[in-house]
């Protein structure tokens, strides 16, 4: 597999196109509300360099439950590909439903092939999937970028050396004021649920919806953030930085999502009060059920040099500055009831499936 297939590199005359719209309304005295945000303040290109972290020099902090005598020990893969088919845009029909551009910033999709801002439960029943097994549920994330102040039509080589690329020409809607560069697809996405470790999990109601993370971090405070970032071989700590991995490892972000429901609820006001996180024990609160946990792991094949010179970043809000702790991952239940049925099945009887 080559390493930078699929990538693109976003072209640096939006940036220039987006400043003179800017300045054209400014003279004209015109006034744009927005739901969203500010889009004039999406300026942010370079990300802190203290953000990067030696993830040789973090300690181990990743505990996981010893399972009890009743846990769900299996585990259930899905396989949904990498976005092969470049289903991307600034939406999010879970937190801002409705509202074109509503995350300021890029996703990237799998599963789902209609998800946007207007999908709702009817759009997205029998719309069609990338997982193998026909489950319909909507998974996205921010994307990675590197970004090294280079123009457009070239791409890296395994060593992260620039060479002319054939690439097909980026589409401008993948083409955000402050989230530009080369869009890094996924080497591997894993998509996995797995049990509790107190008790055997129940099925998630349909269109049930989950966040991870929070992507206004800045804004709202960590209560909800999680810390996502990882090297492969060093999955036993995560991180709130960008890690610089040693040779031989790549860029991973884990995003393990609440699994402890409360009743059949399938959302809430704030999208968070309906499902919480087991305790450190792996035991859902009292009145709350617990369903398969999932977890999205990403791996990334980003050359080391682009690491140490702090030159890869997440997409963002434009007041995160691409924080790496504002990192998050949005899922939408939509899998076929025997789908769903072979999922528990298989978690709760200790058994490794994928499908």
């Amino acid at each position: 597999m080559a390493r930078n297939q699929g990538r693109h590199r976003i072209a640096r005359r939006t940036k220039i196109a987006t400043a003179l719209l800017g300045l054209s309304i400014a003279v004209g005295g015109l006034v744009v509300s927005t739901t969203t945000g500010e889009p004039e303040r999406a300026s942010a290109d370079e990300v802190d360099r203290s953000q990067f972290v030696d993830i040789t020099k973090v300690r181990p902090n990743v505990d996981k439950p010893r399972p009890g005598r009743n846990a769900s020990t299996g585990s259930f893969t899905v396989d949904c590909g990498r976005n092969e088919n470049g289903h991307f845009n600034p939406d999010n029909f879970i937190a801002q439903p409705g509202v074109r551009n509503g995350a300021q910033h890029l996703h990237d999709y799998v599963g789902n092939l209609s998800t946007n801002a207007d999908s709702d439960n009817d759009s997205l029943l029998g719309a069609g999937t990338t997982c193998r097994n026909g489950d319909e549920s909507a998974y996205f994330w921010p994307v990675v970028r590197i970004d090294t102040g280079e123009e457009a039509g070239q791409q890296r080589n395994r060593n992260g050396e620039r060479e002319q690329a054939q690439l097909e020409e980026p589409n401008a809607d993948n083409e955000l004021a402050g989230n530009d560069g080369e869009i890094q697809r996924p080497a591997v996405v894993d998509i996995t649920f797995k049990g509790n470790a107190r008790e055997k999990v129940q099925e998630m109601p349909k269109f049930l919806r989950i966040l991870y993370g929070d992507a206004k971090v800045t804004t709202n405070g960590p209560a909800n953030a999680r810390e996502s970032w990882t090297c492969t071989g060093f999955e036993n700590r995560l991180i709130k930085q960008y890690p610089i991995c040693p040779e031989g490892s790549d860029v991973k972000r884990v995003h393990t999502f609440p699994s402890c429901l409360d009743g059949n609820n399938i959302d809430s006001e704030n999208h968070r009060d309906h499902i919480k996180y087991p305790d450190k024990n792996g035991e859902c609160a009292n009145g709350l059920t617990a369903v398969p946990e999932l977890t999205i792991s990403l791996t990334y094949e980003i050359p080391r040099q682009i690491q140490v010179n702090g030159q890869y970043k997440v997409d963002s809000f434009p007041e995160e500055d691409h924080n790496p702790f504002s990192d998050h991952d949005d899922f939408a239940n939509v899998m076929p009831g025997r789908v769903m049925d072979r999922l528990v099945d298989c978690v709760n009887e200790g058994r490794e499936c994928r499908e």
